[in-house]
């Protein structure tokens, strides 16, 4: 019995391959993140860090909330495919099951949630940050092919689980706004998410073995778009966006700055907490 069937038996009964069924699941997967940052924001003025945010790192903040619960499901799903999916392993090309079918459905809508978001954000505020924003399109791009065809989930979910950082990553960026870069829980944290992308490199090294591996099969039979994706995505996740994100997350780990909002220290007032400058050195409070 597969993860969702497990969980919900009906699941196991659906036909995933209906394009009704396709919109319902995707649809769906986008207003549920689409209400979990609408909930958020509301939510989250309550708190007077958030309260001290300027509006840009408003929209980062709750982004920062949808991602950390989509990046639990990922690596929830990815594990699953990885260490105990007996179904899809067995044909890396052509293997489905309900699990996979929800689970890329779900990534679909999450990914479209993100790109509108972040697409919308960048345009309001004038800032780009290219390397997420290619990282999203690849992402849209490739599992919107796995649910086109319907096949390549073995691969398509298991690679799911290189989202294990991204809860980290947002708590990391919540304790730097709520000026507690000096505590034990964000060092823990913190260190925690460097591994997280050593162990990213481990699975993307997984990845590239099993491309080695069934090869054959995947050249011959796997849509020609999905692979040219698949194999460009691989290759960027593996020597530009892990190695280039492991490099500064360990620099934050000795220079707890705000990577995303590098004038944060400037405007530390509206930043969600306040600084003091001291013989040229900026040293972070933690608010009230």
């Amino acid at each position: 019995m597969g993860l969702v069937e497990a969980i919900y038996p009906a699941l196991g009964t659906v036909d995933y391959k209906q394009p009704l069924t396709k919109l319902v699941f995707i649809g769906g997967s986008l207003l549920f993140f689409t209400a979990v940052f609408v909930v958020c924001a509301l939510g989250s003025y309550g708190i007077k860090t958030y309260r001290n945010l300027r509006s840009r790192e408003k929209v980062f903040w709750n982004l920062a909330v949808v991602r950390a619960l989509y990046g639990v499901f990922c690596t929830v799903m990815g594990s699953w495919a990885i260490f105990w999916d007996e179904v899809a392993v067995q044909d890396v090309v052509h293997a489905t099951t309900p699990t996979g079918f929800v689970t890329i459905y779900v990534t679909v809508g999450f990914f479209l949630f993100e790109t509108l978001a972040s697409t919308t954000s960048d345009l309001m505020f004038g800032k780009f940050n290219p390397l997420l924003n290619a990282h999203h399109l690849v992402s849209l791009l490739g599992h919107s092919l796995v649910a086109y065809y319907g096949c390549f989930h073995y691969l398509g979910v298991g690679g799911l689980i290189l989202e294990m950082s991204t809860p980290f990553s947002a708590l990391c960026w919540v304790l730097l706004k709520t000026g507690l870069a000096e505590s034990m829980l964000w060092k823990i944290n913190q260190m925690i998410l460097v591994h997280t992308f050593h162990l990213r490199s481990v699975v993307e090294c997984f990845l590239w073995y099993q491309t080695y591996k069934h090869w054959g099969k995947m050249w011959h039979e796997t849509p020609f778009p999905l692979l040219s994706v698949f194999l460009g995505g691989l290759f960027m996740f593996s020597f530009v966006m892990t190695p280039y994100w492991c490099y500064k997350k360990t620099a934050q780990l000795f220079n707890p700055i705000d990577w995303n909002f590098s004038d944060s220290r400037k405007h530390g007032q509206t930043n969600g907490y306040a600084v003091n400058v001291t013989n040229g050195n900026v040293r972070s409070k933690k608010s009230m």
